[in-house]
């Protein structure tokens, strides 16, 4: 009966596997390409509308526009309309007193699934403000400043929220999978340690899993000002659909069937680093189906090197011996990740840096904080093995801490640059 269950479940992988594999290929990713009113633009009348178009197509459901006044309410109630061509939608204004106004809007492509986000203001002026003399500022100006930067204060609030949802999805991701392919080479530990092991394993996945779903809401945008809101009519025929349905159905699989067959476990790798490589920054430019390859490969050696030393430092206290025992392999393999997460990570940055102008912009910025990162693991690294070729396990501990705790934060780094869009 348990074979035949396991034989089932490895079927129904393999079908998910092939259906992903046999995914329609696409090759741009949508992005802005004209607002209205425009941001930072001032108005003698209300306009009558706003206008968010799209180089491409979005996805039907899962767009919105608001418009917020200066009490940080919605001037209306009305949603969004899409165009027949799905690279526009239109909000429709009431009549708009004077003031600054936040408009605030959000689509998903289309292409690859990946969320186009985006905020400004605009100001409706009937009159010409008088002039003052100079270095003074007239009051209205004062507290529309200050209104200003509270609206900003709160975009940025809603930025940072995101920020941390997808460090706790990527996290649990590379550490699950981890986890899985380094439960291969502790066979041969005590059955206390692989106990623990695999009470671990569980708290991973369950990181993993609310990371997920985390990810899954803010990309179907449900939290709004006005409590939740979904749409029924989930793309299930989507590029973004598919990937992130595959993900949870692949996730919740893995509670119930991980850790138990080994070609299972491998096939469980394979569908949920595919499903993330082809929801990502890498169908956005080309070769696409080399940035493909190269981001599976990338997420593979990140996920090893992470949940190695993850280990390292959990174990550390309590199974001493047998971390020691465990640290001259995962040094070796920790060295092979870094030099194909190297590799793999300078092959993706050319690709996407279309002119170093963009290392100016916020994208270029985090990558750049990300490969002073990179280097200070590399230096860290290089002194744990040097100690322990010498033996020198007295004070391996502190520097084990480091290298986590970069680790940690390039995952952080991580998390943001795929959000960021790296186009100009």
């Amino acid at each position: 009966m348990i074979k035949k269950r396991q034989s089932f479940i490895f079927l129904s992988f393999t079908i998910v596997f092939l259906f992903l594999m046999g995914a329609n290929k696409v090759w741009s990713h949508a992005f802005v390409v004209k607002e209205s009113p425009a941001p930072n633009s001032q108005h003698g009348t209300s306009p009558k509308e706003v206008t968010i178009a799209f180089n491409s197509k979005v996805e039907k459901n899962l767009v919105s526009i608001k418009v917020i006044d200066e009490r940080q309410q919605e001037v209306t109630s009305q949603s969004a309309q899409l165009s027949n061509n799905q690279q526009e939608i239109r909000l429709q204004l009431p009549q708009l007193a004077e003031g600054i106004y936040n408009v605030q809007y959000y689509a998903i492509s289309s292409n690859d699934g990946h969320s186009i986000r985006g905020s400004y203001h605009f100001k409706v002026a009937a009159a010409v403000p008088i002039q003052q003399p100079d270095g003074e500022a007239s009051e209205s100006e004062v507290v529309s400043s200050g209104q200003t930067d509270q609206m900003l204060d709160e975009v940025n609030l809603t930025d940072s929220i995101i920020y941390i949802i997808r460090a706790i999805y990527y996290i649990g991701l590379l550490l699950t999978i981890g986890w899985v392919f380094w439960w291969r080479y502790i066979q041969d530990y005590s059955a206390e340690l692989k106990k623990r092991y695999l009470f671990w394993g569980i708290l991973i996945q369950m990181i993993h899993l609310v990371g997920l779903i985390s990810m899954i809401l803010v990309q179907l945008n449900i939290f709004t000002s006005n409590g939740l809101s979904f749409a029924p009519d989930f793309p299930f025929g989507t590029i973004f659909g598919l990937m992130w349905f595959s993900s949870l159905f692949v996730s919740l699989i893995g509670f119930v069937c991980l850790f138990r067959n080994k070609w299972f476990d491998l096939l469980w790798i394979l569908i949920i680093i595919v499903s993330k490589s082809l929801n990502g920054h890498s169908l956005e430019f080309e070769p696409t189906s080399v940035l493909v390859i190269s981001n599976c490969i990338h997420l593979f050696a990140a996920s090893i090197w992470a949940a190695g030393l993850t280990f390292t430092i959990v174990f550390w206290r309590k199974q001493r011996l047998y971390v020691q025992s465990f640290l001259p392999l995962f040094s070796r393999v920790a060295f092979l990740s870094i030099v194909i997460l190297s590799i793999t990570g300078v092959f993706s940055a050319i690709a996407f840096l279309s002119n170093f102008n963009l290392l100016l912009t916020n994208w270029g910025l985090f990558l750049l904080y990300k490969l002073f990162a990179v280097i200070l693991v590399v230096s860290v690294g290089g002194i744990i093995r040097s100690k322990l070729k010498k033996q020198k396990t007295m004070d391996l501990g502190i520097w084990i801490k480091v290298d986590f705790i970069l680790m940690m934060t390039i995952i952080i780094l991580v998390s943001i640059l795929s959000y960021l869009n790296p186009l100009p």
